[in-house]
């Protein structure tokens, strides 16, 4: 992974803009939404960050640049289309660890944004490590059209009610199953209003879950990464618990990275599937073992089990 994907809060922080152009208010545009404090620094404004200057929107530094002016800001977006002055600031921004991009440089950013798309308070991020732009530009694209708009209302709706589920479960497990039940209601996905999500979220939460036991999902690995089978993928997803046996596999680490990232991930030796996925299983947890070929034979005939083969 070339870049740490991270959300960052710049809500009411400082940020510097070098450079007055087009290329500079589109940065403006998004940090605004942000709700940064943005300084902007350039000789000259165009007529959107001079009419932002004067809707006190920004703060306008009419001057060159000088390394002086990198104060206390949390980032730095370099927009100019001079290369020498880009790199320099830079450079300048480097030495007092200050986080820069540098627009359509690449090589001199310490971040870079991805492409975005926002149903707030759901955010989605997209990028290939400035690889391939248009192919990003295409994802997006699909994801828009497949995100339905009332996506923001739903994460919304959620957020306010965390403090309710935590008080109804005791457990991480219980509140977990409870939103899954949620999300996939057809109420809800045919929600249009709040008052719709209200009506089924105070049913579902009344409604004991009879689906409380847990499950044994064995999975068996095919040779690739990109030959895992959706179904495959579905189940690794929904996991409390992830076994598998260390070397057992050329990709292994590839096929754990796939899993939900707040699963328990355990290697274990193969004497010890069968005990451990029961036990973790009497205590109501989903688990998932990961295996190959020898292996699968050998755990379905001793464990009842949902199998799925590569």
């Amino acid at each position: 992974m070339q870049y740490l994907p991270i959300f960052m809060d710049i809500k009411n922080k400082n940020v510097l803009v070098v450079g007055g152009g087009e290329v500079a208010s589109r940065k403006v545009d998004l940090l605004l939404s942000a709700s940064a404090k943005v300084t902007v620094l350039s000789p000259r404004l165009n007529e959107t960050l001079e009419r932002y200057r004067d809707d006190a929107k920004i703060t306008a530094v009419i001057d060159g640049y000088n390394s002086d002016y990198l104060g206390d800001y949390v980032m730095v977006w370099v927009t100019t289309d001079d290369t020498l002055l880009n790199k320099q600031v830079w450079q300048d921004c480097c030495e007092r660890n200050l986080l820069v991009n540098v627009a359509d440089q690449q090589e001199l950013c310490e971040f870079i944004t991805p492409s975005i798309i926002d149903r707030s308070p759901l955010q989605i991020a997209i990028s290939s490590g400035g690889a391939s732009p248009v192919l990003i530009r295409y994802l997006r694209e699909k994801l828009e059209a497949l995100l339905p708009e009332t996506l923001g209302l739903l994460g919304a709706f959620a957020g306010q009610q965390r403090g309710r589920v935590q008080q109804q479960f005791s457990t991480v497990t219980e509140r977990r199953r409870f939103w899954e039940r949620f999300f996939t209601s057809t109420a809800v996905t045919s929600a249009t209003d709040t008052q719709q999500l209200q009506t089924e979220f105070d049913l579902l939460i009344n409604t004991p879950n009879t689906d409380v036991g847990g499950d044994i999902y064995i999975i068996q690995l095919p040779d690739e990464v990109d030959l895992l089978r959706l179904r495959a993928l579905r189940l690794m997803q929904q996991s409390d618990v992830i076994l598998y046996a260390e070397h057992s596999h050329d990709h292994m680490d590839d096929f754990i990275e796939l899993c939900r990232r707040d699963a328990e991930r355990h290697p274990i030796q193969n004497t010890d599937f069968v005990v451990q996925a029961q036990t973790r299983q009497q205590q109501g947890e989903r688990v998932c073992l990961l295996v190959n070929n020898a292996q699968f034979d050998l755990l379905t005939a001793e464990l009842n089990a949902v199998s799925v083969v590569a």
